[in-house]
């Protein structure tokens, strides 16, 4: 592991202290940017990680793999009876999952999920989260009921920085999967995304599907 890597992993585990043993992953690295890294920074995290698609040669990322084809995550996450599926794509930067029972939960539920969690913790500046236009109905009635103003931007993930800056808001994203938490990273991070995703889990001690409960399409 070069000293970069190193302290690239070193920083995204020092944004959260939840623990996440007990969790077992599946992880569609796309063959891409995540290959070695999330697999690493999971497994550090104290969750059990497999790893899938995580062999680039250069001309095989985002091959029928990754955040833009799950068949192959939902099959694991089936097959290794795991409790959550995490989906990159090749430059790393969007985080789909896949709950226990092989439903897709979208960057709308992730981003709900991580708008609570941050909430909860005092974290979410002017608790308020930034979202596009595109975002679901279910995510708009989600975090009405849970009291978090959403700030609206057209679709783009420049637009929802830009929102960010302007507003002083530490939590923006799309559907697609791009998460934006300034608070550690000055952009999208798949990785970050997905580890902060699982720390819910595990301090809540719910399921990805149970978390994803209140949302509807």
């Amino acid at each position: 592991m070069c000293i970069r890597d190193s302290r690239y992993i070193d920083h995204l585990l020092t944004t959260t202290s939840q623990r996440l043993e007990g969790l077992r992953v599946i992880v569609d690295c796309a063959n891409g940017a995540a290959s070695h890294i999330a697999p690493e920074v999971l497994r550090h995290a104290g969750a059990d990680v497999i790893a899938i698609h995580a062999t680039p040669d250069g001309l095989n990322i985002n091959e029928g793999c990754g955040s833009t084809h799950l068949a192959d995550l939902v099959q694991a996450v089936r097959e290794h009876h795991a409790d959550v599926g995490i989906a990159h794509d090749g430059d790393a930067d969007r985080c789909l999952a896949i709950d226990a029972e092989g439903n897709e939960v979208d960057g709308d539920h992730i981003l709900a999920i991580l708008a609570a969690s941050m909430r909860d913790a005092g974290q979410l500046a002017g608790n308020t989260v930034v979202a596009t236009v595109m975002a679901n109905l279910g995510f708009k009635i989600a975090m009405r009921d849970a009291r978090i103003d959403v700030v609206e931007t057209g679709v783009g993930d420049r637009y929802v920085l830009e929102a960010m800056r302007s507003g002083g808001f530490v939590l923006g994203g799309e559907q697609s999967g791009h998460v934006v938490m300034t608070d550690f990273a000055t952009t999208g991070d798949g990785v970050l995304t997905a580890l902060h995703l699982l720390a819910r889990m595990a301090q809540t001690g719910k399921t990805l599907s149970a978390l994803t409960g209140t949302l509807t399409k």
